[in-house]
């Protein structure tokens, strides 16, 4: 039961907070601007597996780096390297189990294999306070994975609404894409809730 607890208290909280500002997402604007939802949801699996499937050898490495504080230095390039085994493993089995999906992807999907997403998301993970248990580490890798899929939809429909809508020369393009994620974000966060300092 506890094990549960901290998956999904860690997939909530990597799903909600990591995600909420739109920060990864916007970093990647190749990937919503001319996709179709079916793509975006399929680079968004594709990434919360690499990232789910990632986080075991992560786990197993965040523990010996964390027992060997000399091996510290060492892990954003272990988990460089164990990003891209994955990814190339996960780029393989797509392309022979799945034909028709890998070849709509197949060109952007190098680019988005190893990217903020997946590493920035590892490495999080090990540094969070409550990663000693491997449940929370593979519920903020899943979390952030599915978090992002759900941002990059968001974003597809935010450009969707502004290319119907006419906007003044100097806003089009990022200038109202970051006023227009700016009012959703805060709107989240108020939904959230806000503690004012005493």
């Amino acid at each position: 039961m506890i094990f549960l607890t901290e998956l999904f208290a860690s997939f909530l909280s990597a799903m909600m907070v990591e995600n909420l500002l739109f920060a990864r997402a916007i970093d990647i604007p190749g990937l919503y601007e001319k996709r179709t939802p079916g793509q975006i949801f399929t680079i968004g699996a594709v990434l919360t597996v690499i990232n789910c499937i990632s986080s075991i050898p992560a786990y197993l490495a965040s523990g010996i780096f964390r027992s060997h504080a000399a091996f510290v230095p060492f892990m954003t390039l272990s988990f460089l390297l164990i990003n891209g085994i994955v990814f190339i493993l996960c780029y393989f089995a797509m392309q022979r189990l799945m034909p028709e999906r890998f070849a709509s992807i197949q060109k952007s999907l190098p680019f988005y294999g190893v990217n903020c997403v997946t590493l920035g998301t590892l490495l999080i993970a090990a540094r969070m306070s409550n990663s000693s248990h491997f449940s929370s580490f593979f519920g903020y890798c899943l979390g952030a994975g599915v978090g992002f899929t759900c941002a990059m939809l968001v974003l597809w429909s935010i450009r969707q609404k502004l290319a119907l809508t006419h906007t003044p020369k100097t806003f089009r393009g990022l200038p109202i894409t970051f006023i227009y994620l700016g009012i959703v974000s805060l709107a989240l966060f108020g939904l959230l809730g806000n503690q004012l300092p005493s």
